[in-house]
C-alpha cells in the first residue's frame, strides 16, 4: 500500500527544510516541490508557511500530518496482520514437557487430516527457554507444563493440574518404618527432618519443576546437597531406585515398584499444564482446531491419570 506520499509532507514537517526533506526520503527536491504544489493545489489551501527557506506547518498542516500518522500506524498493522493471515499454512508451535511432546505427537494426525498442507514448525525447550520465545514472539503457540501463568495473563489456557510428588529410596530408615502403610504424605518439616542429609537429584535449572523445587526449598531456607541434575524424570526415578537420592517428579511418572516410595507432598505442589500464545496472535481455525484437539486429548487420556 502506497503512504510515501504521506511520508513526504511528514518529513518535510520534521526538518522544516526542503533540500533536508528530500535528502530523507531518497528524492530530488524538483519532485517533492512539485509534490506538495499539487497537494496544496488539490486541498485549496497551503500545508506550510514559508519563511526563509524554513517550512512550518499551518493550522490545516497540522491537522494533515495528524491524520497521515494515523493512516501510516494503520497501513503498516494491516499490512502486519494480512502477512499473518497469509502465514497460517505455517504455524510455530513449541513444547516444554515429555507429556507436552507426547501430546503433541498424538494431536497431529487428527489435524494432518484436516490441514494437510499446514507445516508444524516444531521446538522443544524448557519453560524458561519457551516461555521466552512466546514473549519474544519467536512462537505462536505452546504446549507447557507451568510454575506459574502470571507472567501470561489473556495469553494461556489451562488444561490440567499435574501433582509434583517426592521419589525417595526404599531402603531408607524412613521408607522402611512405613512399609505397608497407606497414608503416605510428608509436610515440610518431615520432608526435611528426615532427608536434609540426603543428596537431592534435581530438574535442570529453567524447568518447571526445578522453579517450584527452587521455591521450596527458599520458603525453607534449606541449601541441599545436589547429586546430580538431569532434563528427564526417569532418569531421577531410576536414580532414587539405586539410593542415589531422592527427588521431586511429576505424578504420571510415579509408576508403582518396590524400590521408591512416593510421597505427596502438604502442602501439595502442582504444575499446571496449559496452552501460551504470543500477544499478538490471530487466532485463525488451525490454530483453534490445534487447541480444541489439545483439550479434547486432556480430557480424554488425563483425566484420570492426574490426580
Amino acid at each position: 500500500m502506497d503512504i510515501r506520499y504521506l511520508e513526504y509532507i511528514l518529513a518535510l514537517a520534521e526538518t522544516g527544510n526542503m533540500t533536508k526533506a528530500a535528502k530523507k526520503l531518497y528524492i530530488s527536491q524538483p519532485t517533492l516541490s512539485q509534490f506538495l504544489t499539487k497537494q496544496e493545489a488539490e486541498l485549496g489551501t497551503p500545508l506550510f508557511q514559508r519563511s526563509s527557506g524554513t517550512y512550518t506547518l499551518t493550522p490545516v498542516g497540522n491537522l494533515y500530518a495528524e491524520y497521515a500518522r494515523k493512516i501510516i500506524c494503520l497501513t503498516k498493522n494491516l499490512e502486519k496482520d494480512i502477512k499473518r493471515v497469509s502465514n497460517t499454512s505455517r504455524i510455530r508451535i513449541g513444547t516444554s514437557s515429555s507429556s507436552s511432546l507426547q501430546m503433541l505427537s498424538y494431536i497431529l494426525a487428527d489435524f494432518r487430516k484436516y490441514y494437510p498442507r499446514v507445516e508444524l514448525v516444531l521446538s522443544d525447550d524448557n519453560i524458561r527457554s519457551t516461555s521466552s520465545l512466546i514473549s519474544r514472539g519467536e512462537l505462536d503457540l505452546a504446549l507447557v507444563a507451568a510454575n506459574s501463568l502470571e507472567q501470561f495473563k489473556g495469553q494461556s489456557i489451562e488444561l490440567k493440574k499435574e501433582e509434583v510428588i517426592f521419589a525417595a529410596p526404599s531402603a531408607h530408615p524412613y521408607c522402611q518404618k512405613l512399609s505397608g502403610s497407606r497414608n503416605r504424605t510428608l509436610n515440610n518439616e518431615q520432608l526435611l527432618e528426615q532427608f536434609y542429609k540426603y543428596p537431592f537429584i534435581l530438574q535442570h535449572k529453567g524447568s518447571c519443576i526445578r522453579y517450584l523445587v527452587e521455591d521450596f526449598f527458599n520458603k525453607q531456607d534449606f541449601n541441599p546437597t545436589i547429586a546430580c541434575s538431569t532434563s528427564h524424570a526417569q532418569s531421577i526415578c531410576d536414580m532414587v531406585s539405586n539410593n542415589i537420592g531422592v527427588g521431586f517428579i511429576p505424578s504420571w511418572n510415579g509408576i508403582s515398584t518396590d524400590r521408591i516410595t512416593f510421597f505427596s507432598l502438604e502442602p501439595k505442589i502442582y504444575r499446571t499444564h496449559s496452552i501460551i500464545y504470543r500477544k499478538d496472535l490471530i487466532m485463525n481455525p488451525p490454530h483453534k482446531f490445534l487447541i480444541e484437539l489439545a483439550k479434547k486429548y486432556v480430557d480424554t487420556n488425563w483425566n484420570n491419570l492426574f490426580k
